[in-house]
């Protein structure tokens, strides 16, 4: 496997999991790290060829700065132009000097061989390779036309795509939900009313249901209420959901992060659990969220965030290449002690936003360091933090 994708990301120690380890590894399967690397990689290839495709092979082999490149483009392509460069030059598809891009020689753009690989590693996870030719095809509008980047990435040609890729079964997103459910199910009292935040797809409900059965600890939930915003995820949860999760005591609202949750008829302290999986990153106002968040839960109780997580917040990572086209993902209120940067945090950035918001005994599954720095690639985690 050490060619086309090069090196593949070691397995780490287990001692390096906390305490949780043994559940932990179970995922750092052949196919999964040989998935994470063909997906960075055929991520950066899609952005080049991207490039290519509007046109601006001439701009970078002369060397182009982001300043000149923007230049004559609608104000939107800035942010995510801001972030394909760095991450082509990381890769090595683009030669940067000072702040000037340039393209030399004929670098390797193969997809096919990529794909042929993947399938004999894991076969049927070419999901991730089907998005991103999807984003190729249908995002330039964005820059030639100014067109949103939602309604081109959301569309009824893209929308089962992502729907198959925030599900338990694809091998990239799977340690998303597992690790925000061994954070959740390590103290949920009898009778626990759960909330989760931008459920989308149902996956983590699905496998909280699962789960929760298999351990024993489903019965302590009373209430899981599944919310979101888009009308879609919520009428297709609604219809589908309950025999998906079965035994899960599922009720269904409505729910916008980004407005006050009393205006949405969330009480105070009337939540023993709050569960988001990669949703709070796209909050407006990360400090307003979470200190509403925090007043809806009871003395005892909890928010539990699943995240993307940036071992430095200069890395770029192959899933910022989606979000950098929506606007909830990159207009956000920014601070630099507790909100940094648009998108992606550090765990220690994280760790400041939730103190800040009044969170105590925050803990982190796995412990992010030394891990990251250890493996840079270990990209996700779960955050619990109490009320």
């Amino acid at each position: 496997m050490v060619d086309p994708l090069g090196p593949i990301e070691a397995v780490p120690s287990l001692d390096l999991l906390g305490p949780r380890g043994p559940e932990i590894i179970r995922v750092f399967t052949r196919p999964f790290l040989g998935m994470h690397r063909a997906s960075e990689l055929y991520t950066a290839r899609i952005c080049l060829l991207l490039l290519l495709d509007l046109g601006w092979e001439a701009r970078l082999r002369a060397g182009t700065s982001l300043d000149q490149l923007c230049l004559g483009l609608p104000g939107q392509v800035r942010k995510p132009l801001a972030w394909m460069l760095p991450f082509l030059a990381h890769e090595g598809l683009l030669v940067q000097t000072g702040d000037l891009y340039r393209l030399e020689g004929t670098p390797t753009l193969d997809l096919d061989g990529i794909r042929t690989l993947m399938e004999a590693e894991a076969p049927g996870h070419s999901v991730n390779f089907d998005l991103l030719d999807g984003v190729r095809e249908r995002i330039r509008p964005y820059f030639t036309e100014g067109k949103a980047g939602e309604g081109l990435l959301f569309d009824l040609t893209l929308f089962p795509l992502w729907l198959a890729y925030f599900r338990n079964e694809n091998l990239c997103y799977y340690p998303n939900n597992l690790l925000a459910l061994l954070a959740l199910s390590e103290d949920l009292p009898d009778g626990a009313r759960v909330l989760e935040l931008g459920a989308g797809a149902g996956s983590f409900a699905q496998l909280v249901a699962r789960k929760g059965a298999e351990e024993g600890w489903l019965t302590r939930i009373d209430d899981y209420r599944f919310t979101d915003v888009a009308p879609t995820f919520l009428r297709r949860a609604q219809r589908e959901l309950k025999a998906a999760a079965p035994g899960l005591p599922l009720s269904f609202q409505a729910l916008d992060l980004n407005r006050p949750l009393g205006d949405q008829g969330i009480e105070p302290a009337s939540l023993d659990a709050i569960v988001g999986i990669n949703v709070l990153h796209v909050a407006q106002d990360l400090e307003a969220t979470l200190s509403g968040l925090r007043s809806r839960l009871t003395r005892s109780g909890r928010l539990v965030i699943g995240e993307c997580m940036k071992p430095t917040l200069d890395q770029p990572l192959y899933l910022e290449f989606f979000f950098n086209f929506i606007k909830s993902f990159t207009e956000v209120t920014l601070d630099p002690r507790w909100r940094p940067r648009h998108g992606f945090l550090t765990p220690e950035a994280w760790t400041e936003a939730l103190r800040h918001a009044g969170f105590t005994q925050i803990t982190h599954t796995p412990p992010p360091r030394p891990l990251m720095d250890r493996h840079p690639n270990f990209t996700v985690g779960a955050i619990t933090a109490r009320a």
